[in-house]
Formats: C-alpha cells, structure tokens, sequence
C-alpha cells in the first residue's frame, strides 16, 4: 500500500506547486463553540517528510483562537479528474512570531498581503457591506511598504497529518484505505468505500 501514499504525497505536493490542480485548496475544518466549522483555504507547503500541511490565515480568524482550544482538524481534498478523495486528520499549530513566518511573510505576493490589510478581522460584523481596505488601496496593489503593515496580522497554520482516509472511484471499482501515522510507523487496512 506505500504506493497509494507515495501517490497522495505527490498529489499534495502538485497542489502546492500548481495554483491550477484541484487539491490546491482544500476544506479546513476544526470546532469552534462545539460546532464544525469548515472553510476553503489555499494549500501553501507540504512537507513530506513530516507530513505537514501548511496554510495562512488572518490571526483576528476565529479559527485561531478555536486551535488554540482543540488543535485538532480535519483537511478535506477531492481531486475530480483523478477521481480522489482524501480526509485528512490532523493536529494544528500555530506559528505566528518567528523567522518561519518571517520568510513565508517575505515570500508573500502584494495581492496577496492587501488581504491582511483590512481593518476588520475576519466574520466580524460591520454595519454595512465593506471589505474594510482603505480607500487609497482601493482597486490597487499596495507597495511593499504599505503592505507591510499587514505583517501584524498574518499567521501560518501547519496541520500535521495524523490520519489519512484515502478514497478512489472508479466504475470498475471504488477503493478505500486508512492510513495511520506515528513517530514510528505507518500502518494501513483496507476500508469498504
């Protein structure tokens, strides 16, 4: 079976590389005041050796402060042209103030830093529709020094896979399997799809 895990991890390593690919986004989901929540988010890194899954967020999200109370989440992929499912256990952690963040902050396009830049964090309410951009940024890309005012609110949230629940469908066929990770090994079975 390490050739459906060596095919996975290529997959999610495609999708970090290729803004195009379907597992390029996925559904992050975690709990917050005891309900799942579940939201698209980009897939920025994959690393696969520790089996990290990477995305970067708002830190005012509420999805911060409910990590910090249950780190565990689950990441939801469908690749619809290689007829792939995966739902992904995982442990979340937080990485907010440290040179990790610093060079994926320095990495970060203008376009997408201006999304830092709000004065609103995200799901608060306002009392009328606004993105919260200052007007001198409106339908513009803010330079590298007024983007940097975003740096403040820019966290990067690493997911460590602990569980993989890997589906393919086929006409000849659905396969499932499960696979669990340790510091020590993988185990897998096969599931009924």
């Amino acid at each position: 079976m390490n050739f459906i895990i060596d095919n996975v991890f290529e997959m999610l390593s495609e999708g970090v590389r290729n803004r195009k690919d379907e597992f390029h986004t996925l559904v992050f989901s975690n709990i917050e005041n005891n309900r799942p929540v579940s939201r698209y988010v980009v897939l920025r890194d994959f690393d696969r050796e520790k089996r990290i899954l990477t995305f970067n967020t708002d830190r005012r999200s509420p999805k911060v402060r409910s990590i910090e109370l249950n780190p565990f989440t689950n990441c939801l992929f469908y690749h619809s042209f290689n007829k792939t499912q995966l739902r992904i256990s995982t442990e979340s952690n937080i990485l907010n103030d440290n040179e990790i963040v610093d060079d994926i902050w320095k990495n970060t396009p203008l376009t997408s830093r201006k999304c830092y830049l709000t004065k609103y964090g995200p799901s608060a309410e306002i009392d009328f529709c606004d993105d919260g951009i200052a007007e001198h940024l409106a339908g513009r890309i803010p330079s590298l020094d007024e983007s940097e005012n975003g740096r403040k609110n820019f966290v990067v949230i690493q997911n460590t896979i602990l569980e993989i629940d890997w589906l393919y469908l086929s006409s000849k066929g659905h396969q499932r399997a499960k696979f669990k990770f340790s510091k020590e090994a993988v185990t897998s079975k096969w599931l009924a799809p």
